[in-house]
């Protein structure tokens, strides 16, 4: 079963042109009701780019697949240019899904899709190793200093000029001439590539504090731009106080999951958010096991025409030759790797127990005796040693796992 993965470098705008709408009008019908929209209405759903290699008109087809089925294909220009990606992680697993937009009419219907250019639609490393969430997408934060770590940058240098890598955040106190200061240093893979401001540091340290204090690190998305002579960092993140309250709420459930001190990160679950619609196909509902007081539905069977709850779990390609488990497909760009899924899902968490999980970090740990299945915080719990079987898919009520979820983790019993 594929695993779904957003792709990255939407912004909340629909840039490409989905072609060939008029074919599937019952399948857009029906994400718009039981009827057409008498006047323009507009919709906004997640889909599936689904390379189409038999297709008999291009062979390099993308079909674009909605809950309800397929609602189109991206032009033949534009397959041209994203099949290699798409192709590479559909190949090795993967199920890229990006937001659509559609509307809808006594006139008829269209859709766009909120897609970056094909070098920028997967992170260039993978997620940092150790305990960690992954904080929102916000608006730019330029990093300082990075001219100091040229060397370490030139590994993520690629030929288009930029590419997407994971990072993380650490408070650092500096040593000034009379005097002493803390700021926020950023690194990629564990390797520092500079510091924010400390006007910039403000934005973000309580977010970093928050997630050190459960025992977590502070992962962000960035993007790597310039060459050999020149390069620089840009942070694409939320400011502390742009948090929301429900993601503040699940960081302090997943620390206490995590190991860490209940009494540090006590704090009321917030309200169950609304599921977006993802794309999905029905499948037969199977027994239900009761866990406590709460029962958990099964859904069993094959899956066709649609993916399971979204879950971001990012893959690695185009960048300077990273590095991640899994073989070395070959995708646009000096020498990219896709990460092929693994028992151990790359997301929120390290496979290696550290500080957090009872762990002394310069000592290495014993090997794992097993790996269990961990839910999202805001789920019901399944009963103890249960594992999903083949075909399973969450209730479509239950809410979104946070970014980046660690669905499988090693147990030392």
């Amino acid at each position: 079963m594929s695993v779904p993965f957003d792709l990255w470098g939407q912004r909340g705008w629909a840039n490409i042109e989905v072609v060939g709408e008029s074919h599937y009008t019952p399948a857009l019908k029906a994400l718009f009701g039981a009827s057409a929209p008498a006047s323009d209405a507009e919709i906004v759903t997640p889909v599936r780019l689904m390379p189409d290699p038999r297709n008999r008109h291009d062979p390099n087809a993308v079909g674009v697949w909605a809950a309800t089925g397929q609602i189109g294909h991206l032009s033949r220009a534009d397959a041209a240019r994203y099949v290699p990606v798409l192709a590479e992680l559909a190949a090795n697993g993967w199920d890229p899904q990006v937001t659509a937009h559609l509307w809808g009419g006594d006139w008829g219907y269209s859709a766009r899709l909120e897609l970056a250019e094909p070098h920028m639609l997967v992170p260039g490393n993978a997620p940092p190793t150790g305990p960690h969430l992954m904080l929102p997408l916000g608006n730019a934060i330029q990093v300082t200093g990075e001219e100091h770590h040229l060397d370490a940058l030139i590994p993520w240098l690629c030929p288009e000029g930029e590419c997407w890598v994971h990072a993380t955040l650490h408070e650092v106190t500096e040593q000034l001439a009379r005097s002493t200061r803390t700021v926020v240093e950023v690194r990629i893979d564990g390797v520092r590539v500079g510091q924010l401001t400390p006007k910039m540091s403000g934005e973000v340290l309580p977010a970093v504090r928050m997630l050190a204090e459960g025992g977590l690190g502070a992962g962000v998305r960035a993007v790597v731009k310039g060459n050999r002579l020149k390069a620089e960092v840009v942070l694409q993140v939320v400011r502390a106080h742009e948090l929301p309250e429900s993601w503040i709420a699940d960081a302090h459930v997943y620390a206490v999951k995590m190991g860490a001190e209940p009494s540090t990160v006590a704090v009321p679950p917030p309200p169950v958010p609304p599921v977006p619609p993802v794309p999905s196909s029905p499948v037969p509902v199977g027994s239900v096991v009761s866990a406590g007081s709460t029962s958990i539905s099964f859904s069993l069977g094959s899956v066709s025409g649609g993916a399971a709850q979204a879950s971001t779990v990012p893959p690695v390609v185009p960048g300077p030759a990273p590095v991640v488990p899994g073989p070395a497909p070959v995708v646009p760009g000096p020498a990219p790797v896709v990460p092929v899924p693994a028992p151990v899902v790359p997301g929120v968490a390290s496979a290696v127990p550290g500080p957090a999980m009872g762990w002394d970090p310069g000592t290495i740990p014993p090997e794992p005796t097993g790996i269990r299945f961990v839910v999202p915080p805001n789920w019901p719990e399944p009963p103890a040693g249960w594992k999903p079987p083949p075909g399973w898919r969450p209730d479509p009520s239950w809410p979104p796992p946070p970014y980046g979820w660690l669905w499988w983790v090693p147990s030392w019993d």
